[in-house]
């Protein structure tokens, strides 16, 4: 269609019908669902896109950029960006949009920090474990004896929008609440009842430690083997930030010597690029498959119909704007 920008949108069955009605008068976009990087290089070629609307599991590296000459535009529904090369995208001057930094939209999607506390829920109760108990026609109780939330110290490690909401859980829950940020704008007027410590008490006083900090470079295996060992002994671990965060090696050797009580994860270091499979190197994997302490889903926290469809939708009017 001429004078329209041509925009190759391979996320299609994610995005609202009334974002295709808003692209319509100024995009010529072509929906495609594509398996892998190879098909997406391989329909780039075809056309001079000028618009890439993305999705996890295709990494937008070099050689993708490389494929299309003419784009512009690089679209993610995400807050992480680790999924794109942003050093190529800058040097070929690529605008990506994004809803990094956009957080007065962002305060109003919650999923995120409602999967991290039902993953809290579902380590300390062993509520899997006891289903498929039941699913077997059993009705015991001994083997899911639990853990109450009630009186625990909860430490929030990055007091950002998502580390907001979950101290504010954490207090539902009758748990004393220490957070951290680097930021020290985020910790001002706290809330009653939740104290800003630093790293170091965050880190040797918390029963439970949920990670709420945005990858990148020097947060890149933020918690190791150095801060987890200055953790109390019988430890809870949650992440639903990004994989990169977290040493997962620390984690395991923390796990399999009894440090850490268990660890629940939405997030592995890389899986932003995956399709589809996870590696088969992956030791925090076969750790899982023969442990109950560990839970790992597979980078769902966003994953909710009422989020989905509004960044989707979000993201397509700030592309539209951009314009």
């Amino acid at each position: 269609m001429p004078g329209k920008m041509p925009v190759l949108h391979i996320e299609p069955l994610r995005y609202p019908d009334s974002t295709r009605i808003l692209l319509e008068p100024v995009a010529d976009v072509d929906y495609r669902e594509l398996a892998d990087k190879a098909e997406l290089m391989a329909t780039l070629q075809q056309k001079p896109y000028e618009a890439l609307f993305v999705r996890l599991g295709i990494p937008i590296d070099r050689e993708v950029i490389a494929a299309a000459p003419a784009l512009k535009f690089i679209i993610t529904p995400t807050t992480g960006l680790n999924h794109i090369d942003l050093d190529v995208a800058d040097q070929r001057q690529i605008q990506v949009i994004s809803l990094k930094g956009e957080t007065a939209f962002l305060e109003k999607i919650q999923s995120t920090s409602e999967h991290t506390w039902g993953l809290l829920l579902s380590l300390i109760r062993k509520t899997a474990q006891a289903n498929e108990s039941v699913k077997k026609g059993q009705w015991i109780r001994e083997p899911f004896l639990g853990m109450e939330l009630n009186g625990k110290t909860l430490g929030i490690l990055g007091y950002g929008r998502l580390g907001k909401i979950v101290a504010g859980y954490g207090q539902a829950f009758g748990m004393r609440v220490l957070v951290n940020d680097t930021d020290p704008g985020q910790l001002k007027a706290l809330p009653k009842g939740q104290e800003a410590v630093p790293l170091d008490q965050l880190l040797a006083e918390s029963e439970v430690l949920s990670l709420h900090i945005p990858y990148s470079k020097e947060n890149y295996r933020f918690i190791g083997s150095k801060e987890l060992a200055q953790t109390r002994s019988g430890l809870v671990l949650i992440n639903t930030s990004r994989g990169e965060v977290l040493d997962e090696n620390a984690l395991l050797a923390n796990l399999e010597s009894g440090h850490l009580k268990g660890a629940a994860i939405d997030v592995l270091e890389g899986d932003s690029s995956w399709e589809s499979e996870v590696p088969s190197n992956t030791r925090l994997v076969h750790y899982l498959q023969e442990n109950d302490n560990l839970i790992i889903t597979p980078h769902i926290g966003g994953y909710a119909l009422e989020s989905i469809e509004g960044t989707r939708a979000f993201v397509t009017n700030k592309f539209i704007t951009s314009i």
